[in-house]
Formats: C-alpha cells, sequence, structure tokens
C-alpha cells in the first residue's frame, strides 16, 4: 500500500515506482491513497527574492522545527500533521488485517518530501528537536 503526497513530484514518483513494482511481477499492490498531511512545508506566498533569502536567515537563527514562515509553517505545524498521519497508518492497518492481509508481509510505501519525512521519523522514533536539528534530507528519490 502506498501513501503519497499530492504534489505532483511525489506523484510522477510514485508512478516510476509502481511501474518498477508491477514489472517485478510477485508484488501485489492493493492500493494507494493520496495523502495531504504528508505534503512539503508551507513556506509560505514568497514572490520576492530578497524576502525569502532573509526569511531562510532568520529561520537559521530560530531553527527549522520552530520557524514560521511568513503566512506558512513551522516544522511544529508539519510534526503536528505527521502525527496525525500516523494515528491513521494505525488504524489503516488494522482494518487490513481485519481484511485478511498478513501485517508480516505488508510493505507500506511513503512518497513525501525531505522535511516532512525527517518529521515523521522524529515522531515515530521519539527523537528530541536537537536530533530533529542535527538530521538532513535524503538526496531527492533516495529511500
Amino acid at each position: 500500500f502506498c501513501y503519497c503526497s499530492p504534489y505532483n513530484r511525489t506523484q510522477e514518483t510514485w508512478k516510476i515506482i509502481s511501474e518498477h513494482l508491477q514489472q517485478q511481477g510477485d508484488v501485489d499492490l492493493i492500493g494507494t491513497r493520496e495523502e495531504p498531511r504528508i505534503a512539503e512545508q508551507q513556506f509560505g506566498n514568497f514572490q520576492n527574492p530578497r524576502k525569502v533569502r532573509t526569511a531562510k536567515m532568520e529561520r537559521r537563527t530560530f531553527g527549522r522545527f520552530f520557524f514560521r514562515f511568513p503566512n506558512g509553517e513551522a516544522g511544529l505545524d508539519v510534526y503536528n500533521r505527521v502525527s496525525s498521519f500516523l494515528a491513521t497508518l494505525s488504524r489503516d492497518l488494522l482494518q487490513f488485517q481485519d481484511f485478511g492481509a498478513n501485517l508480516r508481509e505488508l510493505n507500506i510505501v511513503i512518497v513525501t518530501h525531505g522535511l516532512t519525512l525527517r518529521l515523521l521519523l522524529m515522531r515515530y522514533f521519539q527523537l528530541s528537536v536537537e536530533e530533529f536539528e542535527h538530521s538532513y534530507n535524503p538526496q531527492n528519490a533516495k529511500l
């Protein structure tokens, strides 16, 4: 089963992954859900490159977790979104099991964005803000 951010770049990535999996022959894709709660952090409505640079410099002072972009989100907001998503994922797994899925053989694919992934892992592994601040995004299209 796959949960995928609604952004075009993640939808395109999932399309490539799913085509590859279907070519394997022994993989059964049971479903896909577009999941807005795993979308990238909302950075606000920046039209002015100078304002973008200023906001990013301010973010370095406050940290990625607590700094809120003007008209956008803080990492904390994304953390709250992914916390809600993880609760849904847990309920979904119970439903999959109720419908006969063997959870030991079920793989979940989550196609999301760098910062969102880091915050999801922070929540799942109960990492501290300091540990989050010392983590970095994986390269694009990497596991």
